[in-house]
């Protein structure tokens, strides 16, 4: 009986622990990208690169939200999101080249769910490995990722119990360190 009330203690804390709140839903809409600049170049790029997009925006608290609708499955999404990276980096640019006068904003592009898929991936793949490092009490090197992805797990652990993040190396081989809390 003590067995069973002290595995259903470590499954409740377990629980606890992984619980994350969900990330809310972004209300995506055409006509606000219509208006929208960086909208407007990044359908003008993906024309030139004869593709037919809808491209749908969405003003956030983490800045603008861009998502292609486009029928080639998987294309702009290429090798572990490498392509949809470096679209999102040249409309950064484009956004970005008066930062001087009107402050940095960030942008975010995404196609066929990718980066919402990823983030979900990269949380519970965080909370897997600080599970592990609280219970070992040894650190745990993730493989490089990209700013965007790093930014990710740092958030997704900072409030996990036992365990604290950063970052090491240069890019592209830039990584999250998990250790535990000393």
């Amino acid at each position: 009986k003590k067995e069973r009330n002290e595995k259903r203690e470590r499954t409740e804390k377990r629980d606890r622990r992984e619980k994350q709140p969900e990330v809310p839903e972004i209300a995506y809409s055409e006509e606000l990208a219509k208006e929208n600049d960086a909208a407007i170049f990044l359908s003008e790029l993906l024309k030139n690169m004869k593709i037919d997009p809808t491209v749908e925006a969405a003003e956030t608290e983490d800045g603008l939200r861009l998502n292609i609708i486009s029928s080639t499955d998987g294309l702009l999404i290429g090798r572990r999101g490498e392509t949809l990276d470096a679209i999102q980096y040249i409309v950064s640019l484009y956004m970005n080249k008066d930062r001087k006068e009107n402050g940095y904003r960030r942008v975010s592009v995404d196609t066929e769910g990718y980066r919402r898929r990823r983030e979900e991936t990269l949380r519970r793949l965080a909370r897997k490995n600080a599970a592990q490092v609280a219970r070992t009490g040894r650190s745990i090197a993730m493989e490089p990722m990209n700013p965007y992805e790093r930014r990710v797990l740092h958030s997704a652990l900072q409030d996990f119990k036992g365990v604290t993040t950063h970052s090491e190396g240069e890019e592209p081989n830039r990584r999250v360190i998990i250790t535990p809390d000393r």
